[in-house]
């Protein structure tokens, strides 16, 4: 698997010799083949998830392939594909679509881009399962129907997606894309396409772009998945050999031009909150099918790490001109790629942060890199390697698809995870510093693209010539040299008596040991992913006891207590200090819950639980950290107020939770109440560890788990405290609350509806509400979006749990034209009452039924079902999950439609609208 923004590098003892103009050669794990009529296939097994298979058509035609009155027309059409085809009528099509739990609609399943256009089916990988998704793309790919009258109605739903990319992304967009794309091609043929083009849509001419781009010389289909490939071979020839060519026209590869001069782009909005920094510089690029080209783009890779890893000890300091600042890589197309760097900019420190990028750049142009930064990145990717190689058998489908897609579109080559470990290696071995400061060379000779984004009326924003004039003397000082701290400290071990474990008992999915201290541990082995674990240590109780001074400091304890390292790693060598090393420690704390979660692979596990300890007894609490922590929040809240969605956000949660402190954004005058001894006073409480609980899940033997739980948590010290959880007693309205919040320019609205829920919580009752928000949300999709065109997109989410206190409810979140806004919200009102009237088929019980049984299925064989469980079971001693036989117990069409009465109140909800000031 050859993915081009990810590294994989591997140590081997065996001595290579390179040859550069050697091809990659595809893995022989992938099987390829093309039939008479030019359409390509790919075929992969891949056993993650079981029983599953992922499936694409890829039609290597976008909005490229468009004409001047076609714009849009591809992305139209990828629509319609799901308005039915000539076998499958469309509700044959949704009926199929939403029986394999997935929505239904253009680009829900689906994508267009420039150069493709791409569907996309997940599916049980059984023979008759994949016999019928194979028919399905074979449809899209020739016999779509193009009935006017559902081009009509679908024309609404995507100029409401037109509508929904509005704001002021969207305005900082356009300029970002007018850099990247100049005057090519690409800059006059976004994907969204031209308002009046989609409006004026007709038969006749998707018909004409379908029939000339939709041709099977254009065409490849790629299955992975857990099935036999020399099966499914005959299907594909069999499903696509009757496809015919009707065009012989080639494709046109079209350029992007790279800068040919420096450029200054400074763009104010009344609605942007923050300064943002962007530089980028594009070059000319090659796919990654040769060793030569994958050698570069590993040297890009580890220059951006390594100028990233300097970026971030700088922004540790409290004077640090920028809240972060990061380089990273991509391609536009084929031949094209983009370096850039984006800095978020602290106190108005945009020439400061500027000079310091270009510093850094400069200084490895003529000095190259000190060989503890070259030896801790290839450290690092050597072990992010390793963890990927010992855990290649749990790749998901989609990751392998991306890579396949890449070998189609982009002519990268495609390799398995396992031959990218021998092939990598060898390119690992010829990396020197010199490679990395001669790629610093070439960024630094490249012409830049600057842009700028502010608030509007920022006075202290430098002009161009200051900033050119700053870049200038940068690059003219031929003596810069900067001096990188290299110093790497062993962490100390700490050596602690053990304790012991005193019972242990044995269920069906699980193990229960009790420790000399009286911590109670549930252990599962599994074998999802060869080398991963994961240790969660969670305690009833949070800041709900704290006073809302405790409670705003506790906010900040994560990110404290993270940065600050702990004994001898202080937060200045703390990331060179984890250069290499997979694993993580991290103490968290919520208003009900707090503890710590540990994550490691075997090799890393024994380092991972001595951080553990010293973080415990030898945690250090930085007051740099604190500061520039503190400093970079007051730079993000100081214009929050600009911000349509900020607005919006903050009315819906006084209004839902009865001006509740806790329940607002963050504030100048909070940051005041925040403190160091505030902090340690907390954290003190957090590593008592009476009444913790403790999961385990991974690939770890009971004897390591026995011994583990000796050596490091029987000893963990407890003592009884007076702190206890408190119901926070958070009030939720009992009538109807509405509230409208008018700010921006954008012809849109947003809208939120909370439908607080007061029923009781039992196993049964959060089965059958996170039930009734599923079905209500494909009738609102249906009846919407589909029947009536007025969104894009609507969204429906049941949030329910024993430990959230009250604080559960049904919530409805939309965007649409100002217009349609009160039909919009009628309309939902309407779809909820037709629910709790019963007036749906009993179909859609039947859809989310299987939905749940496939998630289920799949979710079965992962970590995170298995730690959330034992998480859930340490803290609520009947929680057991719902297999699908017991959720076929419960939800039937009428148990729906019974507890969508008693639980939707449709006198009780709160009601936020946004909506755009009115022009003139």
């Amino acid at each position: 698997m050859l993915k081009k923004n990810i590294l994989y590098f591997f140590c081997f003892i065996t001595i290579f010799s390179l040859s550069f103009s050697e091809n990659l050669i595809p893995s022989s794990d992938l099987i390829s083949g093309k039939l008479d009529n030019g359409l390509k296939y790919y075929i992969l097994k891949n056993k993650k998830p079981e029983q599953r298979a992922s499936l694409n058509l890829i039609v290597s035609r976008g909005s490229l392939a468009e004409n001047d009155t076609q714009q849009g027309l591809a992305h139209f059409l990828e629509h319609m594909a799901f308005n039915g085809t000539k076998k499958y009528k469309k509700n044959e099509l949704v009926k199929y679509l939403q029986s394999l739990g997935l929505k239904f609609g253009g680009d829900l399943n689906a994508y267009t881009s420039f150069n493709e256009t791409v569907y996309e089916l997940k599916v049980p990988s059984s023979i008759p399962d994949l016999k019928i998704a194979l028919d399905v793309l074979k449809e899209w790919s020739a016999n779509i129907t193009l009935n006017q009258k559902d081009i009509n109605d679908e024309k609404n739903i995507i100029l409401e997606e037109w509508r929904l990319r509005q704001g002021i992304a969207k305005r900082i967009g356009d300029i970002q894309q007018k850099i990247l794309f100049g005057d090519s091609f690409y800059s006059k043929r976004f994907p969204i396409g031209k308002t009046k083009i989609i409006e004026t849509a007709t038969k006749e001419n998707l018909e004409k772009f379908y029939l000339k781009n939709y041709q099977p010389k254009n065409m490849a289909i790629v299955i992975v998945g857990d099935f036999n490939p020399h099966e499914i071979i005959p299907f594909i020839k069999k499903t696509f050999k009757t496809l015919e060519n009707t065009d012989n026209l080639s494709k046109k590869n079209y350029q992007i031009p790279t800068a040919s001069k420096n450029s200054i782009t400074v763009f104010t909005d009344p609605e942007i909150t923050k300064t943002k920094l962007d530089i980028t510089w594009k070059y000319k690029t090659s796919p990654v099918n040769s060793i030569e080209n994958y050698k570069k783009l590993i040297v890009t890779n580890l220059l951006d790490s390594i100028i990233n890893s300097r970026l971030n000890n700088i922004s540790l300091n409290k004077d640090s001109p920028f809240i972060y600042s990061s380089m990273y890589n991509f391609n536009l197309n084929t031949n094209t790629g983009v370096h850039g760097v984006s800095a978020l900019i602290k106190n108005n420190n945009t020439l400061n942060t500027t000079k310091i990028i270009f510093e850094n750049l400069k200084d490895i142009s003529l000095n190259g890199i000190h060989s503890s930064e070259l030896n801790g990145e290839i450290k690092n990717e050597i072990n992010n390697a390793k963890f990927a190689y010992n855990n290649r058998d749990s790749i998901s489908n989609s990751t392998y698809l991306n890579s396949i897609r890449d070998q189609i579109l982009e002519n990268n080559t495609f390799l398995t995870i396992k031959d990218d470990y021998k092939i990598s290696s060898k390119i690992l071995k010829s990396i020197t510093d010199i490679d990395i400061k001669n790629e610093a060379k070439n960024i630094i000779n490249r012409n830049y693209d600057i842009l700028i984004t502010s608030p509007e009326n920022n006075a202290s924003l430098p002009n161009k010539k200051e900033i050119e004039n700053t870049i200038s003397q940068v690059l003219a000082d031929n003596s810069i040299k900067i001096n990188i701290n290299s110093k790497t400290n062993a962490l100390k071990n700490l050596n602690l008596s053990k304790g012991n474990i005193i019972s242990e008992t044995h269920y069906k999915d699980y193990s229960k040991f009790i420790l000399s201290n009286g911590l109670q541990v549930l252990y599962k082995k599994t074998a999802f992913d060869k080398d991963k674990i994961f240790i969660d240590l969670t305690k009833y109780q949070g800041s709900s006891n704290y006073n809302f001074n405790t409670y705003i400091n506790s906010l900040f304890l994560t990110n404290i207590v993270s940065n600050s390292g702990v004994s001898n790693i202080g937060y200045k060598n703390l990331n060179s200090y984890f250069k290499g090393k997979n694993f993580s420690v991290t103490p968290f704390i919520s208003d009900y819950s707090q503890g710590f979660t540990i994550t490691s692979d075997k090799e890393n596990l024994s380092e991972a639980l001595n951080y553990f300890e010293n973080s415990i007894y030898k945690q250090n609490f930085s007051n740099e950290i604190l500061n520039s922590t503190l400093e970079n929040y007051k730079e993000l809240i100081k214009n929050q107020n600009n911000s349509p969605m900020y607005n919006f956000k903050e009315t819906y949660l006084t209004s839902l939770n009865s001006n509740n402190p806790r329940r607002k954004s963050l504030t100048l005058k909070d940051l005041s109440l925040v403190s160091l001894n505030n902090i340690k006073n907390i954290y003190d409480n957090m590593i008592n560890f009476n009444n913790y609980k403790i999961s385990i899940v991974g690939s770890l033997n009971e004897e390591d788990v026995k011994t583990i739980l000796e050596n490091n948590f029987a000893n963990l010290p407890t003592k009884n405290n007076d702190f206890s959880l408190k119901n926070l007693n958070i009030q939720y309205p009992k009538n109807i609350i509405k509230k409208e919040i008018i700010q921006g320019i954008d012809k849109k609205s947003t809208v939120i509806i909370t439908l607080p829920y007061h029923g009781k919580v039992t196993k049964e009752n959060t089965v059958l509400y996170k039930a009734t928000a599923n079905v209500l949300n494909t009738l609102l999709l249906e009846n919407i979006r589909e029947k009536n065109g007025e969104v894009y997109s609507i969204s429906t989410f049941a949030n329910i749990d024993k430990l959230n206190y009250g604080e559960n409810y049904l919530q409805i979140y939309f965007s649409t034209n100002p217009k349609n806004i009160k039909t919009t919200i009628k309309e939902v009102f309407k779809t909820i009452n037709s629910l709790q009237k019963g007036k749906f088929k009993n179909e859609k019980i039947k859809d989310i039924k299987e939905n749940y049984r496939l998630n289920f299925e799949t979710a079965l064989k992962t970590n995170d079902l298995w730690l959330n469980y034992l998480n859930k079971k340490n803290l609520i001693s009947d929680y057991e999950f719902y297999s699908p036989m017991l959720y076929n117990n419960i939800v039937d069409y009428k148990s729906i439609v019974n507890f969508s009465q008693k639980s939707i109140d449709k006198k009780n909800y709160v009601e936020v609208i946004l909506l755009p000031k009115k022009e003139g």
